[in-house]
């Protein structure tokens, strides 16, 4: 089996509800639930932002790049969960610009929960590179 990771500022999720998310120019635009193969990419995705506020995320090979707008730093400050999930259901999302987002239109129980006390501290454990702009 293979496993997704789905970050959220909802803790103790037992199963994932699709739900509608904001992209930018619209290109998604249906409910459901994504996830990706990369737990520190789903700890990216675990709280609300864009890069219409200025948020930049870059996938390099061996590391994820990831600025934020001061102006957000609070959003950071929040506990999130990360949920590991089986990779059944989900199909790669062809709109979304990293190659790094499945999806799928079905609920998914959740298989592990992993807390963490903020979106900051779980950036830090998972190595992604950040910084505040």
């Amino acid at each position: 089996m293979t496993y997704l990771y789905h970050g959220s500022t909802t803790q103790n999720i037992k199963t994932l509800e699709p739900r509608k998310r904001y992209t930018p120019q619209g290109k998604i635009d249906y409910s459901a639930i994504y996830a990706t193969p990369l737990i520190a990419y789903a700890a990216t995705h675990s709280f609300p932002w864009s890069s219409d506020e200025g948020v930049g995320l870059d996938v390099g090979d061996t590391k994820i790049f990831f600025n934020i707008p001061e102006a957000l730093q609070e959003r950071l400050q929040v506990p999130i969960s990360i949920y590991k999930i089986s990779d059944e259901h989900f199909k790669h999302t062809e709109e979304e610009v990293t190659g790094y987002t499945w999806h799928t239109t079905e609920p998914v129980d959740v298989l592990e929960e992993k807390q963490y006390s903020s979106v900051e501290a779980a950036l830090k454990e998972l190595g992604v590179d950040f910084k505040y702009i």
